[in-house]
């Protein structure tokens, strides 16, 4: 950037005048003044000669004759004198003239000199072409060749572009403390700063290694300022004594606010471009967010469905073995019941031993359609969670499993149990159960640990087994194939809770629930009203 790219300055012109100030042209002034004196010397001879020819030599009148010395009075004094005094009159009126028709045109060329710069400045929005410009342009309009354009960055100067100096100088200078040195000065006071010797010894040059370095004689720096702060400077600098007018001064001046406003449009074209660049990323962003969201919900309704209609196939074979089971057990003991009751009521009289017999015997038929009974309406819902809460139905789940499965099972319970919300009681053993149901599926566990934990606002519950385990990434990836873990993780969102699985192969299964236990009573229902009630009717 401190090399940026050249500028083509003369496609900008500017008046030579102003590149190298001259004196105004005063021809008519000087023409006046050249004449002041030959036409009064003319009036003089030409008069005195007419009057000698006519009077003297022509009349014969003796040189004090009145008529000559009057003649002499009026052609070869007073005519003379009042021309040069009219000359005179009027050269001060062309100077005059003049000098306003130069302060005109200098006006003129400064406005010219302005509206160039602001042209070529103004031509771009990128920050480094309007730095090398306006450098490259301030340059050409002093005749000079060394200049860097500095920007103020927090409390430093850093150099931003620069022409003719050295690569050590470049390094040297790259970052200079506001307040030191002429350009950290003109920085914090914000005014135009010149040092047109720096030989000189009340230059101040000790703090100016760098240039004097570089062999510079003059420099000057420029404030480059916006409406209301110094945003840089631009330093200029020869290698010959050179002084800098009060004009130049004045139009470097607005030339440097000119600039300044120039860099403040290009700044804030780069940060509404850098916030483009922000926006147009985060909607990308957001974007694909979306569309894997949409993809994610694609696949989660497609699971849903594939639960649903798991879970239907699940309702009608439970219903089958249900019915199969009432007809093929329950139904024949009720007609086992039935003909018993019928033997001991036809021998009550002739042979009451026997009908005792035959009514015990329908007794023990009636205690086991009952016990059938308990069982079959217990793997519908079981009792003790409506009639005694949670803990009580866990309890006779895990010794029902335990019992089953032949699997150790030990239910520890934290905390002080109670009563909560009705579906988050059944969510929570619905999993539980369904936990139990894969172990004795799936893991060829010899122990299981079930860990209930009662909290203030919520409930915890933790299944552990020591069973074979699973790779949890092989499942993510292939969800129809275990719609058991999305079953229970879709009751636990209808109640507001979450469930996390952590397994490896060959290390077991832990399976975590949290579930909220405060304004359950308008908690979703969508999961399970859809996918979990024909679990809760059929299992």
């Amino acid at each position: 950037m401190a090399d940026g790219g050249e500028t083509d300055v003369t496609a900008f012109a500017i008046s030579p005048s102003l590149a190298r100030p001259i004196p105004s042209a005063r021809r008519l002034s000087r023409t006046i003044r050249f004449h002041r004196r030959v036409i009064p010397t003319a009036f003089a001879v030409i008069g005195l000669g007419y009057v000698t020819w006519e009077s003297i030599i022509g009349g014969g009148y003796p040189v004090n004759a009145p008529q000559v010395v009057v003649g002499f009075v009026l052609l070869g004094i007073a005519a003379p004198l009042l021309a040069f005094f009219t000359l005179s009159w009027a050269a001060q009126a062309a100077g005059s003239y003049e000098e306003a028709e130069a302060v005109r045109e200098q006006h003129r060329e400064r406005l010219e000199a302005l509206n160039t710069i602001g042209e070529a400045v103004n031509q771009s929005l990128d920050l480094d072409t309007v730095l090398n410009r306006a450098l490259d342009l301030v340059l050409h309009m002093l005749h000079l060749e060394y200049g860097q354009v500095r920007l103020v960055e927090g409390n430093d100067l850093v150099l931003q572009a620069a022409r003719g100096v050295s690569p050590t100088f470049i390094h040297s200078e790259q970052k200079i403390p506001v307040g030191r040195c002429l350009c950290g000065r003109c920085a914090r006071s914000g005014e135009l700063a010149a040092i047109e010797d720096l030989t000189a010894p009340s230059a101040g040059a000790d703090e100016m290694t760098c240039c004097v370095e570089e062999r510079f004689r003059a420099v000057l720096t420029v404030p480059v300022r916006t409406t209301d702060r110094v945003v840089g400077v631009i330093h200029l600098a020869s290698r010959q004594k050179r002084s800098f007018d009060a004009s130049e001064r004045v139009l470097l001046a607005a030339i440097g606010q000119q600039v300044g406003a120039a860099i403040e449009k290009a700044q804030l074209h780069a940060q509404l471009k850098r916030l483009n660049q922000e926006l147009e990323a985060r909607v990308a962003q957001r974007t694909g967010e979306l569309l894997a969201a949409k993809e994610q919900v694609a696949r989660h309704a497609d699971a849903l469905r594939e639960v649903l209609v798991e879970e239907r196939r699940v309702e009608e074979r439970t219903r089958a073995h249900i019915a199969h089971d009432l007809h093929d057990g329950i139904q024949q003991l009720i007609i086992g019941a039935l003909y018993e009751s019928q033997a001991a009521r036809d021998t009550i009289r002739e042979r009451p031993e026997m009908a005792l017999t035959r009514v015990d015997a329908t007794q023990e038929l009636l205690r086991r359609i009952e016990a059938e009974m308990r069982h079959a309406i217990y793997s519908l819902r079981p009792v003790a969670l409506d009639a005694q809460g949670l803990v009580p139905a866990l309890r006779e789940c895990v010794a029902s499993f335990a019992r089953i499965s032949r699997v150790e099972c030990d239910l520890h319970v934290e905390g002080t149990a109670r009563r909560f919300n009705s579906d988050a009681e059944v969510a929570a053993f619905r999993i539980m159960q369904e936990a139990l149901n894969n172990v004795e599926s799936h893991a060829e566990a010899t122990h299981v640990r079930i860990v209930v934990g009662f909290g203030d606002d919520e409930l915890q519950m933790e299944i552990v087994d020591d069973g074979c385990g699973f790779d949890t990434a092989k499942v993510a990836q292939a969800p129809r194939a275990h719609l058991g873990l999305i079953g229970m993780q879709e009751r636990a969102k209808s109640v507001g809770g979450t469930l996390e699985v952590d397994s490896r192969v060959g290390e077991g299964t832990q399976v975590g629930v949290i579930i909220p236990m405060s304004q359950l009573a308008n908690s979703p229902k969508l999961p399970l009203g859809i996918a979990g009630s024909a679990i809760a009717r059929a299992a």
